[in-house]
């Protein structure tokens, strides 16, 4: 195996991450600012280079609302439902409200670049959900959490979070990147973010160990039992595979770093509220990561798509 196969496998950052929050702990505050500056660099990355034509709008609109209904629906559902059994420790409560709140994750941008999903439609709804999400994850916090967290302040965050990517791809959608280092790139942005989010509740972990387990097993019925049953479901009805796995990604994964981000910075007197956000970090990369292996080798992708072959400007 050479250096990029170990630089494009996330399992391996996803460790590594976890090692290192371990080892280094909590860096204090600047935490959350960092947090939300590495999403949106995380963000910029995973968009770059990829364009909508008008013929893949009008042919992938509908299935990118149904990834929208499976972002607010089911996934925003198994997280709420899971936040129930933790209803009564507020700061737990406030962190799977905010989980369940905020919009799908950009990762799943990777997860259809990697699975050979359907990239048009994965796009199309990606601006959907974080369009609709300007009002749904603010009303959220607001029915779910109260005057705990300011409505306004999250709007901010978001509409910054999806503004900037946006202008900084301007410039640089003149720039080509190969598909090996975008992904490495991404993978050691995942890294960091682990670090910045599991490593701030580090010693909050280590003296709960019994609810740390309850939180994990939460969020592993929220993405495998969850992704499990949509990706039976799906391909039974006879789905498209290129749609499916997109469907299913957005069915599982939040933006879980921008929901402890937000956590962290805006229920400062909840420091444990980031606990849900940050180990469903965990759990969604450890879930993409088999679930990607078991796709490829159960369900093989007969044609790879053309957008996943290069970004920016075509290779020459």
């Amino acid at each position: 195996m050479d250096f990029w196969n170990y630089a494009t496998d996330v399992r391996l950052f996803v460790a590594l991450g976890i090692v290192l929050a371990i080892c280094i702990g909590s860096i204090g505050d600047i935490a959350a600012p960092l947090s939300i500056a590495v999403l949106t660099v995380q963000l910029t990355a995973s968009i770059h280079g990829l364009h909508i034509k008008k013929e893949e709008f009008r042919s992938d609109f509908k299935p990118a609302v149904l990834s929208l209904i499976y972002c607010f629906g089911i996934c925003t559902g198994s997280a709420l439902l899971m936040g129930l059994f933790f209803i009564d420790n507020t700061a737990l409560w406030y962190g799977w409200v905010m989980l369940a709140a905020v919009p799908a994750g950009v990762s799943v941008v990777t997860l259809a670049l990697m699975m050979k999903g359907n990239m048009a439609m994965t796009m199309i709804a990606m601006v959907l959900i974080y369009g609709v999400a300007m009002f749904i994850t603010p009303a959220m916090t607001f029915v779910f959490i109260g005057d705990a967290v300011s409505p306004l302040e999250i709007l901010k965050y978001i509409i910054l979070f999806i503004g900037i990517p946006v202008l900084l791809n301007i410039p640089l959608s003149r720039v080509s990147i190969q598909r090996k280092y975008k992904v490495s790139f991404i993978n050691v942005l995942m890294m960091v973010l682990l670090v910045l989010t599991l490593g701030r509740n580090r010693d909050f972990i280590f003296e709960n160990v019994d609810l740390l387990s309850m939180l994990v097993l939460a969020c592993i019925f929220r993405t495998f039992i969850v992704g499990s049953l949509m990706l039976y479901i799906l391909k039974k009805k006879g789905v498209e595979r290129q749609n499916t796995v997109v469907y299913v990604g957005y069915g599982v994964w939040k933006n879980s770093g921008l929901g402890a981000s937000l956590c962290m910075l805006l229920l400062v007197s909840y420091p444990e509220a980031a606990l849900p956000c940050a180990l469903s970090l965990v759990v969604e990369s450890v879930w993409f990561a088999l679930t990607n292996k078991s796709v490829s080798t159960n369900w093989p992708a007969e044609i790879y798509p053309e957008e996943t072959k290069s970004y920016g400007r075509k290779a020459q």
